[in-house]
């Protein structure tokens, strides 16, 4: 497992105002609040390795085994921190904050759309789950 990361958390915080503003915009039914402390707890056990390192840059081999990691300890944050990191993802493109390559958006975006396409075939709560990311038109 990854040391807890409070440089990342640091940067979440530092972009949360303008997620704020972005996200209560859109007809999302979560409360933000709870986006945020979802995203709080995925980027706590995301690498941060040096001042180069940023999230809104982010690999996709490292949000799939993050992500794989959290849904085997606790299913239930798992998933809904691949809701949260879907709507943190539009919200990073739509604000012009995507400072990785273009394919990397569209790796991690696929790897998020795989895994809640994945919930809502088999976890009874996928429909529930699904409001997080799906309430909101994509951007």
């Amino acid at each position: 497992m990854a040391t807890p990361s409070s440089g990342n958390v640091r940067e979440l915080e530092t972009l949360a105002p303008a997620f704020i503003c972005w996200y209560v915009q859109r007809p999302f039914s979560t409360d933000v609040e709870e986006v945020l402390a979802s995203l709080k707890l995925f980027f706590r056990f995301y690498p941060e390795f040096d001042e180069k390192r940023s999230i809104t840059a982010l690999d996709p081999a490292e949000v799939a085994a993050r992500l794989a990691s959290l849904i085997i300890h606790t299913v239930y944050e798992g998933i809904v921190a691949t809701y949260s990191l879907t709507t943190f993802l539009r919200f990073l493109h739509d604000s012009g904050r995507w400072s990785g390559k273009p394919e990397s958006y569209r790796a991690v975006n696929g790897i998020l759309t795989d895994i809640i396409c994945l919930d809502m075939r088999t976890a009874p709560g996928g429909a529930e789950t699904a409001n997080v990311a799906t309430t909101a038109p994509a951007g």
